[in-house]
Formats: structure tokens, C-alpha cells, sequence
């Protein structure tokens, strides 16, 4: 049992008068003491408090084994397992301290501090200013664990400093003569350094840097600048310098609002040309403008605006491989059956031998959907769609779509679930793309569906069954039904599509005619977390499809047969098989592969894709397009060596040419305090030429100049 227990305000104890005054007469809280014991020196007006010492003032609490308080001076000298915690809960620690009576400024010996994060940050000495501000002596910071097996370690990287400043109010550490070591090797030394408080989120300051070299530039340095201009807006300042080619410039800047959001971002450059890259002359640059605003609870505002100078000028710097830039404007309203948008949307092309002329611009385009409550009587639906499409070239064309239908499912005791519905659509179009000046046209549509679900199994093993078919009736496509068609040229025929009424994508297809699809999927589910669910259906007319492409599958009377299969094995395994077979031969049509497998350190995962008869996707869209045969595969392979180390690997290959598309390696280090990153990748061109080569590297060391979730340079795949 403890000898002694007290809580004592100074203001009682006795001694002289004077010492309880100034807490009297600055308004201040007094002293709370708590300890095992307390003596009391009445001649040199000294409090000596022993054995689990603890000492509070306004929020701040000082523990140690000894507290020796002069009350003639106000300074309070605490000895042995020192502890002083902050009101904001920062914990320092000291062999021996010596603090003013407010506890805010004061004297240490072999200071210690454990940051929010858990960095560390410890000196010989030091002085403590105002309860914000530490100016220490001799001191090493690090945001690494010590070792468990040696604590006296060195640990993977720490800075050693002559002086070091930690500001709370400021929200920086800053270092006088300061050593970067790495385990324990000196590898930098600079005259002044300064980082955020490994506390604080979003500070103005640099960044870390990428660098690295690619075929196109040479040598390649990224520095990015951090602008923290507010909590609701910040700036990014991104200099390239290309040692073959010249500067690039680039930034952004995003901002918050209460209802919304906005994003600018842009480069320019000045590269020097090459013969043949590109034609015209003057800077290169681009320009993006994204903004999103939600007027009311109801509607969404969105807006975009994306631009580059030339074809290949944002893939050359490396700062977007996309192949088309999208713009647009667009309202967008949320109800409680029903979506509505109203826009205007554009697209810059930048994919070779394609010319912008044929991507039109879209606008006004409206789009309006309801979807009625289910009741004992059916659901009903309505939908509405418009479009102007405008084209450089000067042919034009403007499209109205109205369609309205109803469904009504029911399921008999005996488990069978019908389906009946009815629609009707009507199109109108008018311009150069069309037949004539004006076309109208219109589709009257009904289909009835069958399933039944078959289920049963053991204790570990439970399959089901489910065939399924379905009619659909419809009028004939004819000459007059030759509508331009903007947004259906990549019909996609598939398992999961096989059902659908209309199987078109966009607004502008319409299936015709009368047909009829059936089908089974079934599934396992085994002990042991693994899954399998497969399918496999056809879909047959009375006549051949005119209205689909030619080699989709479902341009001829009977369709193609396809089907889909998929495995899960837990986190282990997954497999996706996705098939298109010839109806007559079986022969493989279409096939996509997906393979993922997580065998702990090893990761491996597979794409491999096959399609006949497929747009060239280097011409531009067009009824007399030349079709092709691609086939290609793509292989990822990784392994963790350690706790620390992985390894990534990527390859990518045209098998119907026999040309390699893509190669990459990329080496990772990460640890509770640092990240390095290296990667070295290898893109072939497809039209010939040169192979474009680049390598980054990249090295971050945590709470130094880096923001969380900041993108990575290992090649494409599983990071």
C-alpha cells in the first residue's frame, strides 16, 4: 500500500504567503500534486514529492520518480523516467527536466519524443519554448521501428542533426547541419533541412522526386512542388526536364466547395522536334477542366474540358496514354423512379491514321428514364432520347428516340418463374446519315420467358441448375430501317447479353424480327470457400439479322453458341472463361481468358484474349472497315522475397503477329518507413519503329516530402 496518496492545491500548503499569490493573481489554475510522498522544506520554501510523482497544470501533466519544486523561483526539476504530456497528447520523455510553473518552458537532458505517427525524434539536450516550439541539441530523427532482436540497431534511415527545431505551432521540423544515413551509413549531408510535423496531412512543400529515363527524352527528373493554399484547395507544380528534349511545365490545382468540386490541370513544353513527329510548329501543352457541382438534392451539374496540342504529345511526356480525350457538359437529375441528363459531348481523337473529322459532336443530347413501382399487375417503363450529331466535314444528323414497355413476372407453386412483356419504340432521324432527308420508323416488340431453378446436393456440395428460354417477337428489319448508326459498331455477343431484349449497345440499334433464346447456367458451391458457375446458350431467328454487324455472332439465323465459365477458390484462385464458338464447326470465335493466382509469396495472373473477324482498331469506324483476326496475351508475375522485398513482372504479346507488345520488371522495397521503388519498361510500337525503353526509380522516405497514396512507377499489374 502506498505510504502517502494526496491531492494537494499549493495554495494550502504551508509556507510563505507570496507563493500562492501569483496563481491568484494571474488567474491561472494552481498545481495538482499526486505522489507516494511529499516533503516540505519550509526554510528554502521547497515542495519535494517522491515515488510516482505526478504534477498538473492547465492540461499539462508531468510524471517522474522525484519532482523538486522551488516555489521562490517557480521552477519545478523532475528527475528519473521524466514523462511531460501535451493537452493535444503529444509524449515527451527526458532523463531529467527543468520547467517553469506553467510547465511550458524549461531545460532537457536526453530528450525523447514519440510523434503521432510513431517517428521518433531524440537529443542529448534541448530547451522547450512556450509548450510549441523544441529547439534540441544533437539530435536524430527517424520514422522507423527500432530493431526488435538489437534495439541499438541503426535503423534503415535516420537524420542526425547539430540543431533541430520542432515548431507545433508551425507544424515543422527543421534541421542545422544535417545527416542523412542509410542503416547506418552517411549518405547526404545538407546545411538546412525542413519537413511538415509527421502529424500533418497536406503541407506546402516538395514532394518526392521520380527519376528515371525513357527512349523518347533520355534522362527524365519529375520534382514535384505541393502548394497547401487552404483546407478546401490545393496546387500541384510538377517540372519535367527531359535531358534530350527540353522542358515540360505541368500543375494542377483542385478545390472544394460545399456542393461540389473543381480540377485544373495543364502543361507546356518546349521539346525539341523530331523529324516527322508531328506537323505544324509552335508550343506543346494540354489543358483539362473538370468540374462537378450538385445543385439541389436532386441534380448533378458535370462539366470537362480536355485538349492537347498534338496526337502524341501526352503520351511522349508520359502524363496520359489515353487514346481519345473526352469533353463534355452535362445535367444530370436523380429522382425517385427516374434519371434525366442533358449535355453536350465532344471527343478529341488521338489514335494514329485517325482523323478528328469523323468523331462527331454531340449536342444537345437528352436522355430521359423511368422505371414504374412493381405492382400485382406489372411494372411499367418509359424511356426518351435525342441527339443532334455534328461533324466537320458537314454531314449531319439529328435522332429522337420514344419507348415505352411493360413486364410482369410471376412464379407458379411449382417454382417455375414466367416472364411476359410488351414494348413499342419509335425513331426518327433526320440529316445526311440517313437513307433519306427523313426516316421514321417503328418497332413493336412482345417476349414471354421461361426458368426453372433446380437445386440440391450433400453436406459439402450444393449444385444448382437453371435452363432458361425466352421468345421475342418483332417486326422485320427493312430497307427503310437503314438508321445511322453512331454508337453500336462493337457489338459484343455474350452470355451475360444473351437475355436482353436488345442487345445493341447505345441508343441507336435496334434488334427485329422474331427470335428465340435459350440457355442453362449452373453453379457449385464446395467446402473450403471455392465456387464455380458456369453458362451456355444460343439464340436462333427466322431469319438472318441484318441489323447486326457481319462476324458478330449474331448476323446470321442461328447464332453462335456462347458461354462463360468462372472459378473462386477463396483469396487463392480466381478463373473467368468468357467463349464464342462457330455454330457449325465449334471452332473458337471469340475467347477471353483471366486467370489470378495467390500462392503466398508467389502472385501470377494471366489475360488472354482471342477474337475473329474484329475491327482494326488503327482505322477509323466504318461499314466497310477491314476486319481481322487479334489474339493476345498478357502475364504478370510476382513474388514478396521477404517481409520487405518484391518483385513484378510484365509481359505482353501479340500471338496473331507474333510481335511483343509490352515488356516490364519492377523491384519494390517498403517497410514502416521507407518505399523505393524501380522498374524498368520496354513498349513496342505497333506500326514499327523503334521501341520506346523507360526506367524510374523512385524513393520515398516517410514523413520526408510525401503524401499518402501518391502513384507508384512499377509497371502495369498487381503492385
Amino acid at each position: 500500500m502506498k505510504a502517502l496518496r494526496v491531492l494537494l492545491l499549493l495554495s494550502l500548503v504551508a509556507g510563505s504567503g507570496a507563493a500562492a499569490e501569483p496563481a491568484a493573481d494571474t488567474g491561472r489554475e494552481p498545481f495538482v500534486f499526486q505522489s507516494d510522498r511529499i516533503d516540505f522544506d519550509r526554510e528554502r520554501n521547497l515542495v519535494a514529492a517522491t515515488g510516482d510523482v505526478e504534477l498538473a497544470r492547465e492540461g499539462r501533466i508531468l510524471r517522474a520518480d522525484r519532482i523538486v519544486l522551488d516555489r521562490n523561483t517557480g521552477i519545478a526539476r523532475a528527475d528519473g523516467n521524466v514523462t511531460l504530456i501535451e493537452p493535444d497528447g503529444e509524449v515527451l520523455f527526458a532523463d531529467s527536466v527543468e520547467l517553469t510553473d506553467d510547465l511550458r518552458d524549461g531545460f532537457v537532458e536526453q530528450f525523447k519524443a514519440r510523434l503521432g505517427t510513431g517517428s521518433r525524434l531524440a537529443a542529448s539536450s534541448g530547451q522547450l519554448q512556450g509548450g510549441t516550439r523544441a529547439e534540441l541539441n544533437q539530435a536524430v530523427y527517424s520514422a522507423c521501428e527500432p530493431c526488435a532482436d538489437d534495439p541499438s540497431k541503426a535503423p534503415v534511415w535516420q537524420v542526425k542533426a547539430r540543431r533541430v527545431t520542432h515548431d507545433r505551432v508551425e507544424q515543422q521540423v527543421t534541421y542545422r547541419d544535417a545527416v542523412l544515413e542509410m542503416w547506418g551509413v552517411p549518405v547526404l549531408y545538407s546545411p538546412y533541412l525542413s519537413h511538415p510535423d509527421p502529424e500533418v496531412t497536406r503541407k506546402t512543400g516538395f514532394l518526392t522526386p521520380t527519376v528515371g529515363h525513357r527512349s523518347d527524352l533520355g534522362a527524365r527528373i519529375e520534382t514535384p512542388w505541393f502548394w497547401n493554399i487552404g483546407p478546401d484547395r490545393d496546387a500541384t507544380f510538377i517540372p519535367i526536364v527531359a535531358s534530350d528534349r527540353g522542358f515540360v511545365g505541368a500543375g494542377e490545382y483542385r478545390q472544394l466547395f460545399d456542393r461540389g468540386r473543381l480540377e485544373l490541370s495543364g502543361s507546356l513544353a518546349t521539346l525539341d522536334k523530331k523529324p516527322k513527329e508531328r506537323a505544324g510548329s509552335g508550343p506543346r501543352g494540354h489543358v483539362r477542366l473538370k468540374g462537378e457541382s450538385h445543385a439541389g438534392d436532386n441534380w448533378r451539374l458535370r462539366g470537362e474540358f480536355y485538349r492537347a496540342s498534338d496526337d502524341g504529345y501526352l503520351d511522349l511526356v508520359g502524363l496520359d496514354s489515353s487514346e481519345t480525350l473526352p469533353s463534355l457538359a452535362e445535367a444530370e437529375g436523380f429522382f425517385d423512379r427516374a434519371y434525366a441528363r442533358v449535355g453536350v459531348f465532344d471527343v478529341q481523337e488521338l489514335r494514329s491514321g485517325v482523323s478528328g473529322e469523323a468523331s462527331p459532336l454531340a449536342g444537345p443530347e437528352l436522355l430521359y428514364e423511368w422505371q414504374g413501382a412493381p405492382s400485382p399487375g406489372g411494372a411499367w417503363s418509359l424511356r426518351a432520347a435525342g441527339a443532334a450529331l455534328h461533324r466537320r466535314r458537314e454531314d449531319e444528323n439529328q435522332r429522337v428516340t420514344l419507348e415505352g414497355g411493360w413486364r410482369l413476372e410471376r412464379f407458379t407453386d411449382g417454382g417455375h418463374r414466367l416472364e411476359v412483356g410488351a414494348g413499342l419504340r419509335g425513331d426518327f432521324a433526320h440529316g445526311d446519315g440517313a437513307a433519306d432527308d427523313n426516316n421514321t420508323r417503328l418497332l413493336p416488340q412482345a417476349s414471354a420467358g421461361w426458368s426453372y431453378l433446380l437445386a440440391g446436393g450433400m453436406e459439402d456440395l450444393q449444385m444448382t441448375i437453371e435452363p432458361r428460354a425466352q421468345v421475342v417477337l418483332g417486326r422485320n428489319s427493312a430497307d427503310a430501317d437503314e438508321f445511322p448508326m453512331e454508337d453500336n459498331r462493337a457489338v459484343e455477343f455474350e452470355f451475360d447479353n444473351l437475355f436482353a431484349l436488345n442487345r445493341f449497345p447505345g441508343l441507336d440499334g435496334a434488334e427485329t424480327g422474331q427470335r428465340i433464346d435459350y440457355g442453362v447456367q449452373t453453379s457449385l458451391h464446395g467446402a473450403g470457400d471455392w465456387h464455380v458457375d458456369a453458362g451456355i446458350g444460343q439464340s436462333q431467328r427466322r431469319k438472318a439479322n441484318r441489323d447486326a454487324p457481319e462476324d458478330s455472332g449474331l448476323d446470321t439465323a442461328v447464332s453462335d453458341i456462347v458461354g462463360r465459365v468462372g472459378l473462386t477458390a477463396g483469396e487463392m484462385t480466381a478463373l473467368g472463361y468468357r467463349f464464342r464458338l462457330d455454330k457449325d464447326d465449334l471452332t473458337a470465335r471469340q475467347t477471353a481468358l483471366d486467370l489470378s493466382l495467390n500462392m503466398d509469396p508467389l502472385y501470377f495472373d494471366a489475360r488472354y484474349a482471342r477474337a475473329v473477324g474484329v475491327p482494326d482498331p488503327q482505322k477509323p469506324p466504318g461499314p466497310a472497315q477491314d476486319k481481322e483476326e487479334r489474339e493476345q496475351v498478357d502475364v504478370g508475375l510476382g513474388s514478396k522475397l521477404d517481409a520487405n522485398w518484391s518483385v513484378l513482372s510484365r509481359y505482353r504479346r501479340d500471338l496473331d503477329t507474333g510481335r511483343s507488345l509490352l515488356g516490364g520488371l519492377g523491384l519494390k522495397y517498403e517497410d514502416e518507413c521507407l518505399l523505393f521503388e524501380a522498374a524498368f519498361e520496354r513498349e513496342y510500337k505497333v506500326a514499327g519503329g523503334d521501341a520506346d525503353n523507360r526506367v524510374s526509380i523512385r524513393l520515398v522516405f516517410r514523413d520526408l516530402g510525401s503524401l499518402p497514396g501518391t502513384q507508384g512507377v512499377l509497371p502495369g499489374g498487381r503492385p
